[in-house]
C-alpha cells in the first residue's frame, strides 16, 4: 500500500527522495519502494528515515491500524522518552484505543532496539493488533525472543510461579520492561506476589533497570482514583505525552509492581 503519509510528510519538509535516502544512509531506489509500499524498512531505516524528516519512526509500525489515526503525524516525544529510560513507574491514562495500541508497539520496538526484555500482560483482542505489527519488523524471530506476551485470561487461572514457569527468562535478565493493562475492576494482588517471587528466585533484576508501565482507560477512572494512583507513580502518561506526576511525593511508597490495592480503597 501506497505511503501516501510519508511522501506528504516530505514533501512539506521540500525534501526529495535522493536527499532523504542519502541522511538514512540507503540508495534511493530502496526509499521509493519504501513510498510506494513495495518495501518495508527495518526499524534501523526507519528510525534513520525518521530523523532526517522529523517523525516517530513507529508511524511505520502503526499502518495497519484505524486509519483515522494516521491522519495525524504522532509526536515524536514519546517514542524518545520510551527510547531513553532505562527505567521508572509510568501511569497511562489513555483516551483513544488506538493510541494505547500504537504506544505499546512503541514500547516493545524501542526495548527491543536496547535489547531490553518486554512483558505484555493485555487481553488477546489487543495483544493480536500488536503482534501483526511487529510481524512487519525484520528479524522477526529475534523480537520473539525479547518480547513476551501473557494474556489477562491466562493470568485469572494462573499463579505467579505458574508465569514463571512459562517464562523463565524472568528469573535471569538485567534488565525488564513491563507493560500492564489493567482495568478498574481488578482487585487482587497478583503482581505484588510476582514480584516476591522473583526475588525469592535471586532476580538478577532490580529497581533500578525496570521500565513499568500500568495502563488504563482514562474514561473508566473516577477522578478520586485518578488522584489517587498519580499519588503513588512519578510518572504520568497520556496519549501525547510522559510527565512528572504532580500529585507524586518523593516520600509516597513506590511500587515496581504495585499492589491492586488502590481499587478497593475507593
Amino acid at each position: 500500500m501506497k505511503r501516501t503519509w510519508l511522501i506528504q510528510v516530505r514533501k512539506s519538509k521540500k525534501f526529495t527522495q535522493e536527499q532523504v535516502a542519502l541522511g538514512a544512509f540507503i540508495d534511493r531506489g530502496y526509499y521509493s519502494q519504501i513510498e510506494t509500499g513495495k518495501r518495508n524498512p527495518g526499524l534501523n531505516i526507519a528510525i534513520n528515515i525518521a530523523k532526517v524528516l522529523d517523525f516517530d519512526p513507529m508511524m511505520f509500525y502503526k499502518e495497519h491500524l484505524d486509519q483515522a489515526s494516521m491522519d495525524k503525524v504522532i509526536d515524536y516525544k514519546i517514542t524518545e522518552s520510551f527510547g531513553s529510560m532505562e527505567s521508572g513507574e509510568i501511569l497511562y491514562l489513555y483516551q483513544s484505543s488506538e493510541f494505547h495500541i500504537q504506544h505499546i508497539i512503541t514500547f516493545c520496538l524501542t526495548g527491543f532496539k536496547k535489547r531490553n526484555y518486554c512483558l505484555i500482560i493485555d487481553y488477546h483482542k489487543n495483544w493480536s493488533q500488536v503482534e501483526k505489527i511487529l510481524e512487519t519488523v525484520s528479524n522477526t524471530s529475534e523480537i520473539k525472543d525479547y518480547i513476551h506476551f501473557f494474556s489477562k485470561e491466562e493470568m485469572k487461572d494462573s499463579t505467579p510461579l505458574d508465569m514463571v514457569k512459562k517464562l523463565p527468562f524472568l528469573q535471569t535478565v538485567n534488565s525488564l520492561r513491563i507493560w500492564l493493562s489493567e482495568e478498574p475492576t481488578d482487585q487482587n494482588d497478583w503482581f505484588s506476589k510476582l514480584e516476591n517471587l522473583l526475588n525469592n528466585l535471586d532476580f538478577k533484576g532490580n529497581k533500578q533497570n525496570i521500565l513499568f508501565i500500568r495502563s488504563y482507560n482514562a474514561s473508566l477512572i473516577s477522578a478520586g482514583m485518578h488522584i489517587e494512583m498519580m499519588r503513588n507513580y512519578p510518572y504520568l502518561m497520556t496519549d501525547f505525552e510522559i510527565v512528572d506526576s504532580p500529585f507524586y511525593q518523593s516520600g509516597n511508597k513506590s511500587y515496581v509492581i504495585p499492589s491492586l490495592f488502590i481499587q478497593e480503597n475507593m
